[in-house]
């Protein structure tokens, strides 16, 4: 076939399987029980199973109408890395980089700065963060072949072993639970340069408004931080590029499309996606790669000008807000948290299991608990097991039953923390909620996520 029909075809083929496989399903990788209903109508958050093989998360990639570079002519030795053209399709949007350049260009002079001594340079070194889910975490890739550390080997080569870098990747989680973690997690360390990946996110306006809160959070720091956004896809081209990338217009922001760089050559047959990829969404050693070069080239384009970028503007308050940043405040509460206070307690601990979110609330024989917490909007971050012992619990606020969450994930890949929106309010005012959960079952409410 020509191939230039080829690549018209594959386009027209990229994006109706993109409207296809992304298209605004209310299916989620939690149970029926799991959805939660809200009294207000409000979109309650769902997840990738991102260890599942089935289509669950259902979003919709943006309509292209042609590709930006042309599939290679033939197959495609996924070993050598990443061919040029890919490179090109990388670059869903450049955006204003003028943040990120004024970042490259003080690591450019601190490298070179030869006055200052090495504790002195360690004091004004470059701080890089990672803000994802199981992707950025590494999940599927081995050691310095995860895209994070081929990010760092490279930056290490071209700038100076003067950053600090910070993986704050957590598996199956999305920008819901990123927007409420953020401040503890990256924010507080005052990063340089931020990148944000979260294939967990649907095509909805659930996760836009989550995504517009989060960016804008990273970019009110006073540092003035640069953000740069990942788009990564599953294998049948699910993705949330759509929602996300309408953020990063409002902001004008960079976005990063592994999404757009391999599909085209998956679908003109250059490329197999057991090649780049174990399961339906992580990345190998070999995607992690070829997702670290994409970055790299990215960012030498940036550093090739960085001298003559324009100086980079404040972000403002006032700045209109494309989604209203219903989650301008959102926090996640612990048990020695002064935004929840008890009131009644039959059954539960002041525990919980997971390394990465213990001092929640944990019951082993049912149970049940009462808590005040003052807020807008309320969600609840709890624990999914798979050895059979977490049940049920109900959910009552205010004295209406709400909704039910299932903790039980016996059979499946393994114990996850999972988020779920309860509700979403106009108004700020205390809520009585109550958690009740049959006896003899378990149930770990690991955070309360306050807005």
């Amino acid at each position: 076939m020509n191939k230039k029909i080829l690549a018209a075809l594959t386009a027209f083929l990229l994006t109706a399987g993109c409207l296809t496989a992304c298209g605004g399903g209310d299916k989620n990788s939690q149970s029926a029980n799991d959805s939660a209903s809200s009294t207000t109508g409000s979109e309650s958050a769902s997840k990738t199973d991102e260890s599942s093989n089935t289509d669950e998360s259902q979003s919709t990639a943006p309509a292209d109408d042609g590709l930006k570079a042309p599939v290679n002519d033939g197959k495609i030795d996924v070993s050598k890395g990443v061919t040029e053209n890919m490179l090109i399709r990388s670059v869903y949007r450049e955006g204003d980089t003028s943040r990120l350049a004024e970042k490259l260009k003080a690591a450019d002079a601190l490298a070179n700065n030869k006055e200052l001594k090495g504790p002195e340079k360690a004091e004004l070194m470059t701080k890089i963060a990672f803000l994802g889910d199981s992707i950025t975490a590494g999940s599927q890739a081995t050691g310095d072949n995860q895209y994070t550390k081929v990010l760092q080997t490279w930056w290490e080569d071209r700038f100076s072993f003067y950053a600090s870098w910070t993986n704050a990747g957590i598996g199956a989680t999305d920008s819901y639970l990123a927007v409420h973690r953020v401040d503890n997690d990256v924010l507080a360390d005052q990063p340089d340069i931020i990148f944000i990946e979260f294939i967990n996110d649907q095509d909805s306006e659930f996760y836009k408004t989550t995504m517009d809160s989060l960016v804008r959070k990273c970019l009110s720091l006073p540092n003035k931080p640069a953000v740069v956004l990942i788009e990564m896809t599953m294998e049948d081209g699910t993705c949330p590029q759509n929602v996300h990338t309408q953020i990063a217009e409002a902001y004008d922001l960079p976005v990063i499309s592994y999404h757009d760089a391999v599909l085209p050559e998956i679908q003109a047959g250059n490329i197999e996606w057991s090649e780049i990829s174990p399961d339906n969404i992580h990345p190998n050693d070999i995607g992690h790669r070829m997702l670290g070069d994409m970055l790299i080239h990215f960012l030498t384009g940036v550093a090739e000008t960085m001298d003559s970028a324009p100086e980079p503007t404040e972000f403002k308050e006032t700045t209109p807000s494309p989604t209203g940043d219903k989650y301008h405040d959102a926090t996640l509460a612990d048990n020695s948290s002064p935004a929840v206070y008890i009131t009644e307690n039959d059954g539960f601990d002041m525990e919980s299991s997971p390394w990465n979110f213990q001092n929640g609330w944990r019951t082993i024989t049912g149970g049940t608990i009462t808590f005040e917490i003052e807020c807008k909007n309320l969600g609840m971050l709890y624990y999914k097991t798979t050895n059979g012992e977490s049940g049920t619990a109900t959910i009552t606020v205010d004295g209406t039953e709400l909704t039910s969450l299932n903790a039980d994930f016996t059979g499946g890949w393994g114990d996850y923390a999972t988020n779920t929106e309860l509700f979403a309010t106009d108004e700020r005012k205390i809520h009585t909620v109550t958690v009740s959960v049959p006896l003899g079952q378990k149930f770990e409410i690991l955070r309360w996520m306050i807005s």
